[in-house]
């Protein structure tokens, strides 16, 4: 208070050509994203495909959900599902109880999935997103996140932009460590760079147009069955 008081009441700042002409604001174009291998990236033409079939998943739940809401028709799971504030039991269902190798955890079946609502989507998002940080990459947890991906409403949030955009560079970091282009997981990886840069519009993620010559793997492998 006794600095304060001693401060004038209007302060005119010195805005001098010099000064302005100076750069003020940096700036990066590193995505965070680690080069993919040789042969590890995926062809224009199976990005375009992926993107489409996302995009027609998401158009064909949404008129579904419009069709059960005008004949107000409220869609159960056939399992009771936790509450949002349930992180450990959501992992458990969805991936099963380590200490219970019988316990191997419940796909994303679609009444599951058409059943959340959006806060319960960007919760296990999330989720997902912070247990994929703490563990490997595997074909059901991509399931899991290409269903909740398929639900979740545009436009993005800020925090969910910034979701998945981590998301993106931790695929990008998994696909940098496969040993090699045969990897089934390859695909899968793939996908998720593709999905959060062409679809979700986060273009300084995506990866670059591979040159016809030194596509090798881009159109093997399978990705997830469709909801």
């Amino acid at each position: 208070m006794v600095e304060s008081r001693k401060c004038d009441a209007v302060v005119v700042a010195d805005m001098t050509g010099k000064k302005l002409k100076a750069q003020t604001v940096l700036y990066t174009t590193d995505s965070g994203c680690p080069a993919a291998p040789p042969g590890f990236l995926p062809s224009e033409e199976w990005e375009k495909f992926q993107v489409s079939e996302f995009s027609s998943i998401r158009n064909q739940m949404s008129q579904y959900l419009a069709k059960q809401k005008q004949q107000g028709i409220k869609i159960k799971p056939s399992i009771t599902l936790p509450s949002g504030d349930k992180e450990k039991e959501w992992s458990i269902l969805c991936f099963g109880n380590p200490d219970d190798k019988e316990c191997s955890g419940t796909p994303p079946m679609l009444p599951i999935i058409l059943s959340l609502n959006q806060f319960m989507v960007e919760t296990l998002l999330e989720y997902n997103v912070q247990w994929l940080e703490e563990t490997s990459f595997s074909q059901q947890r991509g399931q899991w996140l290409y269903a909740l991906l398929a639900k979740l409403e545009k436009p993005l949030k800020p925090e969910m932009c910034s979701l998945i955009r981590t998301l993106a560079r931790l695929c990008s970091t998994f696909r940098a460590n496969l040993a090699s282009a045969e990897d089934p997981l390859l695909p899968q990886l793939n996908l998720f760079i593709c999905l959060v840069g062409r679809y979700f519009d986060q273009t300084d993620l995506a990866d670059p147009i591979e040159q016809e010559k030194e596509r090798k793997h881009s159109i093997s492998g399978n990705t997830f069955p469709a909801l």
